[in-house]
C-alpha cells in the first residue's frame, strides 16, 4: 500500500517542531470523518485541538449537523466549504486558541490542509493540488494574532484496514493508480450504500467508460481508465452529496486509543 518517503518526513519535521506549537488544527473530510482522523493522534496529546470539517458542501447537509454536534462535545469544531469566508474561519481559530499562539495544520493527504491555510492567510500561500501529498515542507505563516504552521499530510501504515482505506478512496486521500482491486471494489460498495445506486461496479463502469468515450481497439470499454475516472470524479462530488462515515461512537474509538488525547490540551 501507498507510504510514501515524504510522509515518513512529515512525521519527523512535526515531532521536530512539536515543542514550538502550541494548538492544532485537524482537517477532516466532512464526508469520512473517521477515516480522516485515523492517524496518530498522540502525537498532539499535550496541545488545544480544533477540528475542521472541509468539503461540507461535497457530504450530506443532514450528516454534517450530525459530526458537528458530535465533535463539539469534547472539541471546537468548524464546517468548512468553498463557500466559507475568511473572516468566518479566523474567527473560530482566534475564539479557540490564546494569543499569539502557534497553530499546526494537519491531516491526511488530500484532505485540504492547504486550502485552509489560504483561507486564512486570504491568498494562495502554500501549494495546492489533487494529488495526494503534493505539500512540501514546513512553512510558517504569520496571521493576525496567531501563526500557522503548514505540514505535508500525515498518513500512518496503521490506518490501513480495508474499509478505512476504501473511504480514504472514496474521498481523494490515495493515489487512485496504486490502490488494489479488492479496494476499489469495497469502496463501490460503500459509496452504493450511500447513494442507494443499484448498478454493479462492472456494469456502472462499462456504462461510464462508454459515455466518457474511454475505449480500446474493437470499441471495448477500458475498465482500468474507467474506474480510475470515475472514482476520481466521485471524489471531486460530481455525483451528488454523500457522507461515507455514518457512526459517531466510531469516531471516539479511534480517537480514544490514542494517549490522553480527550484532554484537548487543558490539562
Amino acid at each position: 500500500m501507498w507510504y510514501p518517503g515524504h510522509v515518513q518526513k512529515a512525521k519527523r519535521q512535526i515531532k521536530e517542531n512539536i515543542k514550538k506549537i502550541d494548538a492544532v488544527i485537524i482537517v477532516l473530510d466532512a464526508r469520512a470523518p473517521v477515516a480522516t482522523v485515523s492517524f496518530e493522534l498522540d502525537i498532539f496529546k499535550s496541545k488545544r485541538k480544533l477540528f475542521v470539517l472541509n468539503k461540507s458542501d461535497l457530504s450530506d447537509e443532514g450528516y454534517n449537523e450530525i459530526w458537528k454536534s458530535e465533535i463539539s462535545k469534547t472539541f471546537p469544531v468548524f464546517l468548512h466549504s468553498k463557500h466559507t469566508k475568511r473572516a468566518e474561519l479566523v474567527d473560530f481559530v482566534s475564539r479557540n486558541v490564546p494569543p499569539d499562539s502557534r497553530v499546526c495544520v494537519v491531516g491526511v493527504p488530500n484532505v485540504g490542509k492547504s486550502t485552509i491555510i489560504n483561507k486564512i492567510v486570504g491568498r494562495h500561500k502554500v501549494q495546492t493540488g489533487a494529488q495526494p501529498g503534493i505539500t512540501r515542507g514546513v512553512q510558517w505563516v504569520k496571521i493576525e494574532n496567531f501563526t500557522l504552521m503548514d505540514s505535508p499530510g500525515i498518513l500512518y501504515a496503521e490506518i490501513f484496514v480495508k474499509e478505512i482505506s476504501a473511504k480514504l478512496l472514496l474521498v481523494g486521500c490515495l493515489p487512485f493508480e496504486q490502490v488494489p482491486d479488492d479496494i476499489y471494489e469495497l469502496a463501490y460498495e460503500i459509496y452504493r450504500e450511500a447513494s442507494g445506486d443499484v448498478a454493479a461496479l462492472h456494469e456502472k463502469l462499462e456504462e461510464f467508460g462508454r459515455k466518457r468515450g474511454l475505449l480500446r481497439k474493437g470499441g471495448v470499454v477500458d475498465f482500468e481508465r474507467s474506474k480510475q475516472l470515475f472514482f476520481k470524479e466521485l471524489s471531486e462530488g460530481r455525483f451528488g452529496r454523500f457522507t461515507y462515515d455514518r457512526e459517531p461512537e466510531l469516531f471516539w474509538k479511534v480517537v480514544e486509543r490514542s494517549h490522553n488525547i480527550v484532554d484537548n490540551g487543558d490539562t
